[in-house]
């Protein structure tokens, strides 16, 4: 087995949380509600924003849930288009393991790691080497990861030509997006060439337990493990392929909360919402926060009201969309990994 993806033996069993798993979950659930009520409480108070989801308009949820159902297919897609040599994967079973690794996973308790675990497993069922299935997500996450920061960059330079911003927010966006696809086209260029796998093998081997194996060895794997990763970005037109199902996880996401916000009578600009979205996205990253819940409910709001939207109605857009873009997608998540797991398994090649 390769060093660099080299995992724990043991097939493909899924890790149980423990009694202190649990525990940290139970308080990160509580700081996540006293975050949401803190925000509620700042924007007028709950009377203010149950009164504000009592306004919405309904109708505008279908286009919401449609997007959404559209950024899971995207995901999907992409998770399809990494599979490499496994030609028996379809797309209907790596949508289902999307739900599981980004809508499921996001709420479990030992998010993202029980997500993950999940995933490789019931891809391992369907012959898919635990190896290239770990390099399947990893090189998913990477591609969205990057996806993001070049949305970013884009959003960025529309709200600064189009947007009418602050003039001191339109240097700062305009700095902004020039930095992110400096950045980008860097990495991407960067990122191709064998010499990666070669700096990442000295890294490696820094680390005790792999001074087992020498620079030398290290290096060789380094070199073929890049080779394998960059191979399933195939030809020119499937990296493009790539690229799309990436961006297109996220922008229709980000439509989900534009076409909530409309829900809530607030009509702001889509750039403007992209980058409340981003703002959200990181913020969901926030350790110990399931899902972000709490961090998120703050971030999307300050932003959006930075940019003249009232703060209660932003909440409430926030908090409809975010009934659509993580809980919805957690039920179904779990619906998927039944499905997934009713299904006979498949030999390992």
């Amino acid at each position: 087995m390769v060093p660099f993806l080299q995992t724990d033996s043991g097939s493909n069993a899924t890790p149980s949380p423990t009694s202190h798993a649990r525990l940290r979950y139970l308080l990160a659930l509580v700081v996540a509600g006293l975050l949401v009520y803190a925000v509620v409480v700042a924007s007028g108070g709950i009377r203010d924003s149950v009164r504000q989801l009592r306004h919405a308009s309904p109708v505008w949820l279908i286009p919401a849930l449609v997007l959404e159902i559209a950024s899971y297919g995207a995901a999907g897609w992409l998770l399809w288009l990494l599979r490499g040599d496994n030609d028996s994967i379809r797309w209907g079973t790596t949508v289902r393991v999307a739900l599981v690794m980004w809508g499921l996973g996001s709420l479990l308790p030992a998010a993202p790691a029980e997500g993950i675990a999940l995933s490789v497993s019931e891809l391992g069922r369907r012959g898919v080497g635990r190896h290239g299935a770990i390099a399947m997500l990893l090189v998913a996450g990477w591609c969205q990861f990057w996806a993001l920061v070049l949305t970013t960059a884009v959003a960025a330079a529309v709200v600064d030509a189009i947007g009418h911003p602050d003039p001191d927010d339109a240097i700062r966006l305009l700095v902004v997006a020039a930095v992110l696809i400096v950045v980008t086209l860097i990495v991407v260029m960067l990122v191709r060439r064998p010499i990666i796998g070669k700096l990442v093998a000295d890294a490696m081997w820094l680390l005790p337990r792999r001074r087992k194996m020498s620079r030398a060895e290290l290096r060789a794997a380094g070199v073929g493990e890049h080779a394998r990763l960059m191979a399933l970005f195939g030809r020119p037109t499937h990296g493009v392929a790539i690229a799309m199902a990436s961006t297109g996880w996220w922008i229709a996401d980000a439509g989900g909360l534009w076409i909530a916000l409309h829900a809530t009578h607030a009509h702001v600009d889509f750039g403007v919402v992209v980058l409340a979205y981003v703002a959200g996205t990181v913020a969901s990253w926030v350790p110990l926060l399931p899902g972000g819940l709490g961090a998120v409910e703050i971030a999307v709001p300050a932003v959006l009201h930075h940019f003249g939207v009232p703060l209660s109605v932003a909440l409430a857009g926030t908090l409809l969309w975010r009934g659509l873009s993580l809980f919805l997608p957690a039920a179904a998540g779990a619906l998927a990994y039944a499905s997934l797991r009713a299904a006979r398994p498949v030999a390992s090649a």
